[in-house]
Parts: C-alpha cells; structure tokens; sequence
C-alpha cells in the first residue's frame, strides 16, 4: 500500500529515529468538523468504510450502505464529504496517519531499544504485515482499480518514504557490510520487496504463502536480512 521507494544517498551516518509525522490538510471535498459531535459522525463513516471494505469492494460500496452502517442519514454523509471519493481519501489518510504513529511507538518502544539487529528487522517486518492485513480491505480498494491508484498515489508515496526513512535511520549504522553510501538504497530495496510480496499477496493472494500465512513474517524477515546483508 503505502510504498517504500529508494531515497537519496545520505552524507553522513543518522544518529537517531526520523520522526514520523501524520498529514496536517485535508482532502480536497472533506468539510471540516466544527464540533466534537460532527467530527464524531465523521469518524463513524470512516469506521463503517473499513468495516464493509473488507467484504465488497469500492465500487459497489455506496453512500446508503455507509450510512445505514453507520446509523445516520445520507444527509450526514454529504455534510461531511463531497461525494465518495472524497471519503475514501480522507479514509486513505486516517489510515495513513494512523500507521505512522504506530511505525514511531515501534521505533521508539523499549522492545525495540534492546533487540538484537535481526531481531530488529524482524520487529519491523512484523509490523509491515500487520498493517497489510489489518487494513487489507483499504488497500484493495485503492490498488484495485488504476485509476484510483494514480490518483491516491502521492499520498501513499509520502507515507512510504516517512516510513522508509525511519527505517534506514533506526538500522543504518549496523549495515558494516554495507558501504554508507549504499545503505539508504539498500534498506529502500528490502522494504520494496516486503512491499511487492504483500501487495500481491493483497490483492491476489497467489500463494504459496498466503496473506494470513503465520510464515509470511518468517520468510519475509529472511529476504530483508539477506537483502540488507545483516544475517
């Protein structure tokens, strides 16, 4: 979903985690919550989204189905959006942001602090799966159809390079059998594989390991470990 894309080489060494900040504008077609039992109803139609999305797809997903699930009137709905497009990108970027928090507690928790390197990309990979399965049914409907991909594609490139960059941050410096300039492309390459193998498994789930698989985590940490070169 959200893709980790090769970033430019770095001069020196990152002492620390990159921060991971979520999205401040709003999508074009989202109208603003003035108050708090507005933005509550705003909330409700973005839970009811990820709910049906897991079962149907986008395009026979309508207004009336959102709002009957989530216990309002249409009219609420387009007090808050303009028209279904512009709630799937305001549920894009919910989610989006919401991912970057969790990427940074993980960054920053106790766990990952005292990890061993492998065990650290092993954190990370389970991490990237979760999301993936958490929110499959978001992420089919934005890579589902082109159309929608190309038009959702910066917002999720964004997020992508956020969380890629916190990556090569958190793990760069234990890359000795990587030379410096190299480790910013390297990490980016591991978390484009991760990413290709998950969106496939997403969307068409190929096998021979599925996306619930309990080995997707396992297989998935050894090709990072072989990519980056820390195993």
């Amino acid at each position: 979903m959200f893709k980790f894309a090769a970033m430019r080489q770095p001069t020196e060494e990152p002492s620390e985690v990159a921060a991971v900040m979520p999205s401040e504008a709003a999508p074009a077609g989202v109208h603003a919550a003035k108050q708090a039992r507005s933005q509550r109803k705003h909330d409700a139609l973005l839970q009811a989204g990820r709910r049906l999305l897991d079962t149907q797809d986008l395009g026979s997903l309508s207004v009336a189905q959102l709002t009957r699930d989530a216990g309002m009137a249409v009219g609420s709905f387009y007090s808050r959006f303009e028209d279904k497009d512009a709630w799937f990108a305001a549920l894009l970027r919910c989610t989006g942001d919401a991912v970057m928090l969790e990427s940074q507690a993980l960054l920053q928790s106790a766990r990952w602090k005292r990890a061993s390197d492998a065990r650290k990309v092993a954190l990370i990979v389970q991490h990237i799966v979760g999301i993936h399965r958490q929110h499959r049914g978001i992420f089919r409907a934005a890579l589902s159809d082109a159309t929608l991909a190309a038009r959702h594609a910066a917002p999720m490139h964004a997020y992508g390079r956020q969380l890629a960059e916190a990556v090569h941050q958190a793990l760069a410096a234990r890359l000795r059998r990587v030379p410096v300039a190299q480790r910013r492309l390297r990490v980016g390459i591991a978390l484009q594989i991760v990413y290709g193998m998950l969106v496939n498994a997403v969307l068409r789930d190929p096998g021979p390991i599925a996306l619930d698989d309990p080995h997707m985590e396992r297989e998935l940490t050894r090709v990072f470990l072989d990519t980056v070169r820390l195993a």
